[in-house]
């Protein structure tokens, strides 16, 4: 064999090698790859607005961009994902004010961004609708008023008639647990009154006697919704806790961005009409942050449930917040400390 045969079989075998070590560093990186991402079990609901950031957040690859090997898990009502995490069924959940607070004492949760902020606008979407004689608060005295138990609509009900001077005694709760149940009750005549918002607002309205009364700007309640996780989640992972909360700021961006994109998604994972989720795009606020107004806001209404005796336990609010991790995705949406 010639020298020149001998080197064009070294080459060759040298080329082989390089390929090979070539394919293993990519598989290897693949694998690498693969492992960044961390698996997030998230509990969002399907009635009250649908968390629509979080769907388009997994849709649009925005969880995994971050690192996130997202799991949705539907629940009916934000609570209902709170409840979730107290069994061990997700690992985040969000929740209104009132539904939290009563809840952070049952677990080990800590509340990590402000998911949402009502405005005066926003708050004409929550709308007190009654069927019957009903024209006036006044009018609500004796008879029957639906509420999702556990929700913020409790609280509602509370200030407006505390507004308007009107005694509980004098009036009689019907809880219900989903909407099509206060539908039902309000067809057949077991609820007179209840507070709705969102896309669903048409459908109450479409039930023969049903009228609009009053919004949510007249009982004095502002309502805002919480993002809250795992304690050992954020004490083990904070890394991971941050590029969740960036996933979502960049996720509310998009929602904000693509409006028609974000109500046909709507409609294939919650089968609501795409023109009620564009309504509903133009008056909600979505955010990511941490404010001291909005820790002021649950530590008034913390306040308003242990003088009502409500809680069943007291807890320091404060060691039940973490803004650290919001802090680092979006310093300038913070200035809680």
């Amino acid at each position: 064999m010639g020298k020149k045969q001998k080197g064009f079989i070294i080459f060759i075998l040298l080329l082989l090698l390089s390929l090979t070590g070539c394919s293993t560093k990519s598989s290897s990186e693949a694998n690498s790859s693969d492992k960044k991402l961390v698996k997030v079990n998230f509990g969002i609901d399907t009635a009250a607005g649908g968390s629509l950031q979080f769907r388009m957040a997994k849709e649009k690859g925005i969880f995994k961009k971050y690192g996130i090997d997202a799991q949705l898990s539907n629940f009916a009502y934000g609570i209902d994902t709170v409840n979730g995490m107290l069994v061990g069924r997700t690992e985040t959940g969000i929740a209104a004010d009132y539904a939290l607070l009563n809840s952070l004492n049952k677990g080990d949760m800590t509340v990590v961004s402000t998911l949402t902020r009502t405005t005066k606008e926003r708050a004409k979407d929550t709308k007190l609708l009654v069927k019957g004689n009903i024209k006036n608060a006044q009018d609500l005295k004796g008879k029957n008023l639906g509420v999702a138990k556990g929700t913020v609509y409790e609280y509602v009900w509370s200030k407006y008639l505390e507004k308007n001077k009107i005694n509980e005694d004098d009036i009689q709760y019907v809880p219900y647990s989903t909407p099509d149940e206060a539908i039902v009750g309000l067809q057949k005549g077991n609820i007179d009154a209840v507070w709705i918002s969102g896309a669903l607002t048409d459908k109450f309205k479409s039930i023969d006697g049903v009228k609009e009364v009053a919004d949510l700007n007249d009982s004095g309640v502002k309502i805002n919704s919480y993002f809250v996780v795992q304690s050992s989640l954020v004490k083990e992972n904070p890394g991971v806790v941050t590029n969740i909360l960036k996933a979502l700021d960049e996720s509310v961006k998009y929602v904000n961005d693509h409006k028609e994109e974000t109500a046909k998604l709507a409609f294939k994972d919650l089968k609501v009409p795409e023109d009620d989720v564009l309504k509903d795009l133009e008056r909600f606020n979505y955010v990511i942050g941490m404010t001291e107004a909005d820790v002021v806001h649950l530590e008034d209404m913390k306040e308003w449930l242990k003088n009502k005796k409500l809680l069943e336990q007291d807890y320091d609010l404060k060691s039940k917040i973490d803004a650290s991790p919001v802090k680092k995705a979006v310093p300038k949406a913070v200035d809680y400390e």
